[in-house]
């Protein structure tokens, strides 16, 4: 039997005398490094960019005629209904809307896939991972998919908030409006005003719970995790358990204990009574607590050889440290405590905060249909804001926060 051989690949020495480039050279030499894989193919892919875009307009095309269709169809039903019956025209419609999102899904694809090849094919060089381009390519489209469902309802939301009264209730539902307005958010600026309580009274009140709640939940947190991570105490890994199991319950289950506490320390129908239970939100000190384990105990100790106290080590050498974490706390606890209403302990309309505000508002009824849609963009707006801003964090908290030392 006759084995074929590799061919022998003529390792050069770097010219650069960089301790990096040394030792990937060293390595070379002792076949600790792959070989480079060949580069991508252009001609190739952008024979295949082209056949993937052609079938995308394709099914734009078909979309379009479908829904052209039964658009005729809906304008003189009587023929169709006396053909086919009323069953028929309803199927017929509710086709339709499968229809709308496959369009909606061609066209997202068709300007993601675009911007990926025309990113793809000015790239001179770049670091290829380990695996095949038909293994960029399923990944990437499995990614695309996915994308699409998650941002399908935001975008549908913000579409609804720029539609005319008409346009909310025609049948089939479109998604993106014909004729876009913005009538729908001065009508609720207009309604706001007119309540009794002025809406910055409202506004004031959620800023500051939110503000509140968050520090202190960030700094009780941070705290408690920095004790239960770097110290042993009896009842500590005890107490974490209890924290563990904390995070498989919802407010909705702790509602009554909490309501019940509550009331024997008489701050019902104050700011408090959303504040206090904010603070002990289980899932900042489990993730702070898993983060800083990752904190090598060497600085801590050096930190103590050099004459720091416990309070100056947290602030100054353990916070800035864990900053992804308690990034992460904020975000989490801002969209907590923004959505939050309040109503079950708080009374007094002046103490009320906005999404209670907003949530009335969007309980009016069919004339209101328009100004609730609004209401929707309003009340996920800020939260939304915060967690793309600071996406990156949360990612390297998740990721970080199951590491030892």
């Amino acid at each position: 039997m006759s084995t074929k051989k590799k061919p022998i690949t003529k390792i050069e020495q770097p010219k650069t005398q960089s301790r990096a480039a040394q030792l990937h050279y060293l390595a070379q030499l002792r076949g600790e490094v792959e070989e480079e894989k060949p580069k991508l193919n252009k001609k190739k892919f952008l024979i295949i960019s082209l056949i993937v875009l052609l079938v995308l307009a394709a099914g734009l095309v078909f979309c379009n005629i479908q829904l052209n269709n039964i658009e005729n169809i809906n304008l003189n039903p009587a023929d169709y209904i006396a053909e086919k019956g009323d069953k028929a025209l309803e199927s017929l419609n509710s086709t339709a809307s499968l229809y709308m999102l496959g369009r909606v899904v061609v066209i997202a694809g068709m300007v993601i896939y675009g911007f990926f090849a025309f990113i793809t094919l000015l790239q001179p060089k770049r670091r290829k991972p380990n695996r095949s381009f038909w293994g960029d390519l399923g990944i990437y489209t499995l990614l695309f998919i996915i994308a699409v469902m998650m941002a399908f309802p935001l975008v549908f939301n913000v579409a609804a908030s720029l539609k005319p009264l008409d346009e909310l209730f025609r049948f089939p539902p479109k998604v993106f409006p014909d004729h876009p307005t913005l009538d729908n958010f001065s009508d609720l600026i207009v309604t706001m005003g007119q309540s009794w309580v002025p809406f910055s009274r409202y506004l004031i009140n959620t800023v500051f719970i939110t503000l509140v709640g968050t520090l202190g939940h960030v700094i009780i947190a941070s705290m408690a995790a920095f004790v239960l991570a770097k110290y042993d105490f009896p009842g500590g890994k005890t107490f974490f358990g209890v924290v563990v199991t904390a995070l498989m319950f919802t407010g909705y289950v702790t509602g009554i204990p909490n309501y019940v506490i509550m009331s024997k320390m008489g701050i019902i129908d104050t700011y408090l009574a959303i504040i206090l239970p904010a603070f002990a939100a289980p899932i900042g000190l489990f993730l702070m607590k898993q983060f800083m384990e990752g904190l090598p105990n060497a600085l801590i100790e050096a930190a103590h050889l050099d004459g720091a106290g416990e309070m100056r080590i947290f602030w100054s050498i353990v916070m800035p440290n864990v900053k992804p974490a308690w990034l992460t706390i904020i975000i989490f606890s801002v969209q907590s405590l923004w959505n939050a209403n309040g109503a079950t302990v708080i009374y007094t309309e002046s103490k009320k905060t906005l999404v209670y505000a907003l949530q009335q508002i969007q309980a009016g009824g069919i004339a209101r249909t328009g100004q609730a849609a609004a209401v929707a963009v309003v009340v996920m707006f800020v939260p939304i804001s915060i967690f793309a801003l600071s996406q990156s964090r949360i990612l390297e908290t998740m990721a970080s926060s199951g590491l030892k030392d």
